[in-house]
């Protein structure tokens, strides 16, 4: 709604806060039925009309459906087993207290990009949920998803607590590793093919996890991250690399998983 199509509707003698009627409609664009009255009972009554009249009718809520789907598009890809295991038991209730969030209200602006941009939509998901209740409500598989999902897009690097450990080999400068007990990249795959046929709650419930432990460092390399897949007993030989918890055994720098990684680029040439 333009400001003279508000100037339009309202009497000559209300004066109209421009800046809050737009907050306050894009707050209702990405809310529920309850919130958006409760955002509407925030307002003036001359305002309380405006935006009310502007927030209603099929065209509305066919643009607030779409947005819902978009987003919801781009956060599956970014989080396959998290915003699978969020929305199948939130459902759109869940999606629209995410998107009435600071998190997703202030996320940073990216000019020229298709909505919503996968980076800082992803990022706004991730914050969302590290500040709520909501993971430490589920199973410790979703928190286990979770944590692999959010340290393969956002993990910083693992490698500076080494920086003191003269002589012990650490991963190259720059890299981060996501590790979880089971494939949660191939879950999620397994979770949207289920997805298709059956709803979300119960295809949850009916896709098994085996245990497979998975461990995916990321690499630098210029503008792009290369990402090396490690699996197995290659994940407990290697941890040391990276868990500053872990002990390096005796002769672990002649094992056969450490010569493969040193040749795969994983390993600080300073410390081969």
């Amino acid at each position: 709604m333009t400001r003279d199509a508000l100037d339009h509707v309202r009497p000559d003698h209300v004066r109209l806060d421009y800046a809050r009627l737009t907050d306050t409609t894009w707050r209702i664009l990405n809310a529920t039925p309850g919130r958006r009255a409760e955002l509407l009972d925030t307002l003036p009554p001359a305002e309380r009309a405006v935006v009310a009249e502007g927030t209603s009718g099929p065209g509305f809520d066919m643009e607030q459906a779409r947005r819902r789907k978009t987003v919801a598009n781009v956060l599956n890809v970014s989080f396959p087993v998290t915003f699978f295991a969020y929305y199948g038991r939130t459902g759109a209730e869940g999606l629209h207290t995410f998107l009435d969030s600071e998190f997703w209200q202030r996320r940073p602006a990216q000019p020229g990009s298709v909505f919503p941009p996968a980076a800082t939509a992803s990022a706004a998901f991730a914050g969302y949920l590290r500040a709520s209740d909501w993971i430490a409500r589920q199973e410790d598989w979703v928190g286990e998803a979770f944590a692999f999902e959010d340290a393969h897009l956002f993990g910083g690097a693992t490698t500076d607590a080494y920086r003191d450990c003269a002589g012990r080999p650490r991963l190259v400068a720059g890299a981060w590793t996501a590790e979880a007990t089971f494939d949660v990249p191939a879950y999620g795959r397994l979770l949207r093919e289920r997805g298709t046929v059956d709803p979300w709650p119960e295809a949850l419930l009916l896709v098994k996890r085996r245990p497979a432990p998975l461990a995916v460092i990321s690499l630098p390399a210029g503008e792009r991250v290369r990402r090396v897949r490690l699996t197995g007993d290659t994940v407990a030989a290697l941890r040391w690399l990276w868990d500053t918890g872990a002990h390096m055994p005796e002769g672990a720098a002649g094992t056969p998983a450490y010569v493969r990684a040193v040749g795969a680029g994983l390993v600080d040439g300073a410390a081969r």
